[in-house]
């Protein structure tokens, strides 16, 4: 009985460790797509035509490259434009699943000849873009490089505002404008520093934001 119960116990642990160590295998920093595209060697509008695997530990996406919006290097030009897109085979090791026959908007890094994507990465479905966020990735997040963006606990923002020194917009998390700052938000430098850029869908998502959280404050006891 003690053999059937010590090797019950040596499976749970197993099976309660797994999940972990895939987790672990891959992180990423929640990242604005503004940090994204700025950090990136290249951000690119991609139609998928096909998937081939290249090893137990790559695949890569022959697609059809229909917009450059940033490209930091004539190295990852000329990668970029072999329409290859490659990624680690499984999730697990940041791997991106993208499907044939969409359009994505996708930033990744250059590894000697050849254009990588991750996880960390952009991977954006470009039918699901906001018309604001699509003419941020067109011109507007360059102009705001020089700004960092910092997700920052919503509770905790006036603290953080006031050491950031002009320098950073913050990000605010939920029940904070998350999604808004996220899908409208534009980051640039000012005459009073770094702050989120006006413009009508920001303001409207910013509207209706309050609106809901004020109609779940009445509804609260």
């Amino acid at each position: 009985m003690w053999q059937l119960r010590f090797w019950t116990y040596l499976l749970l642990i197993a099976l309660s460790l797994a999940p972990v160590q895939r987790v672990i295998a891959c992180s990423c920093m929640r990242s604005h797509p503004q940090t994204l595209f700025c950090n990136s060697d290249f951000v690119a509008l991609v139609r998928v035509k096909k998937v081939f695997p290249s090893n137990e530990h790559a695949i890569g996406y022959n697609v059809k490259t229909s917009k450059i919006f940033k490209v930091n290097s004539s190295k990852s030009y000329h990668a970029l434009k072999k329409n290859i897109l490659w990624t680690p085979s499984s999730d697990g090791m940041c791997g991106v699943h993208l499907e044939i026959g969409e359009t994505y908007v996708v930033s990744g890094s250059t590894m000697g000849d050849r254009a990588r994507i991750s996880i960390c990465g952009l991977s954006m479905q470009w039918r699901t873009v906001p018309s604001r966020q699509r003419k941020a990735f067109k011109e507007l997040y360059r102009h705001g490089c020089n700004c960092s963006i910092h997700y920052t606990p919503w509770w905790y923002k006036g603290a953080v505002l006031a050491n950031v020194g002009g320098k950073e917009c913050l990000w605010e998390s939920k029940p904070g404008p998350e999604d808004c700052q996220r899908e409208y938000g534009v980051c640039k430098a000012g005459s009073g520093g770094c702050s989120w850029v006006p413009s009508v869908p920001y303001k409207n998502c910013i509207k209706e934001h309050h609106q809901k959280r004020e109609q779940q404050r009445a509804r609260e006891p």
